[in-house]
């Protein structure tokens, strides 16, 4: 597909894909395509294969900006004994590194791991495990139709109350496939929340709203897509053009204070941003918690 935009579409830059799988897959091809991508998910950071990519931007979220000032809030506030629960490829066991790591810098412990495959729904042999280690943390990194079918599934057997709950993939549109009472108290982190309290913000959700209607979805996604176009906008003004090779020298540095706050393109190609903890209200939106400080990436990208 990325061949195909570039190729024979004449597409000058890219804008995704959303999972890392896909990612990893786009970003074998630009070297020789010579063409940028913005790639505005969450993700597994430097533990990703593709993460010193020269062409791809990576704009979204990454471990040392969301799981290591999340997971000691968590210790504190909840306890420290975690069970892991993931699907089975490369973002949530490469999260659950950094989980891992956050959990035994603060003293804590992992009491179970465990991965299913890509849109299990039938959680039925796990939850009894999980009750029995009686973790103090739930932490899940399960996708697609997973999230609502684990939560219904915890409140059909009666021990949602039983340990807090973390869920990096439960968003909006994912759980409404649950009731409010099963997925309520949920807590998530991001670097976009709905309910972030700044004035492009308000401003963004109401256009939205008035062009797509009330219920239109907006999550964990729209922020950083959104962004992305912003410094996109920023890297053609700053470059004087928008062929590829403008278009990439011009997001080397790129900044934009839109409606995630200020972010910046300082190394690395990735994205400077903090992030925001969010727990599942009874409308099924996240209410914001606590907001941790920006992060800068790591610097470890001699060549880009």
């Amino acid at each position: 597909m990325a061949d195909r935009l570039v190729s024979n579409e004449g597409a000058n830059v890219l804008m995704g894909p959303i999972s890392s799988a896909n990612r990893v897959a786009v970003s074998s091809a630009l070297e020789r395509l010579q063409v940028p991508s913005l790639y505005a998910s969450q993700y597994e950071g430097p533990a990703a294969d593709d993460y010193c990519s020269e062409w791809m931007f990576q704009l979204g979220d990454i471990p040392s900006q969301k799981i290591e000032p999340f997971v000691p809030w968590l210790i504190e506030e909840h306890g420290d004994s975690f069970y892991l629960l993931g699907d089975d490829y490369s973002w949530p066991k490469q999260t659950n590194e950094a989980v891992k790591q956050a959990v035994d810098d603060g003293g804590g412990e992992i009491i179970g791991e465990e991965y299913v495959s890509l849109d299990t729904t039938d959680f039925s042999s796990i939850i009894p495990r999980i009750e029995q280690e009686d973790p103090d943390v739930l932490f899940m990194t399960i996708t697609g139709g997973g999230p609502a079918a684990m939560q219904s599934q915890m409140q059909e057997q009666g021990i949602r109350d039983q340990f807090a709950q973390v869920g990096l993939a439960h968003g909006q549109g994912v759980l409404q496939g649950a009731s409010p009472e099963a997925t309520e108290g949920v807590y998530s982190c991001h670097a976009y929340l709905e309910g972030i309290e700044n004035d492009s913000n308000t401003e963004f959700i109401s256009k939205y709203r008035d062009k797509h209607g009330d219920d239109a979805l907006v999550n964990y996604f729209t922020g950083p897509a959104y962004n992305a176009i912003k410094l996109l906008e920023d890297a053609v003004d700053r470059s004087g053009g928008s062929s590829p090779e403008d278009i990439k020298q011009g997001l080397q540095g790129a900044s934009t204070n839109s409606i995630m706050g200020e972010t910046i393109i300082e190394s690395d190609n990735q994205m400077t941003v903090g992030t925001f903890l969010g727990q599942v209200n009874s409308d099924q939106k996240y209410d914001i918690v606590k907001s941790f400080d920006p992060v800068s990436p790591t610097g470890d990208c001699d060549d880009i």
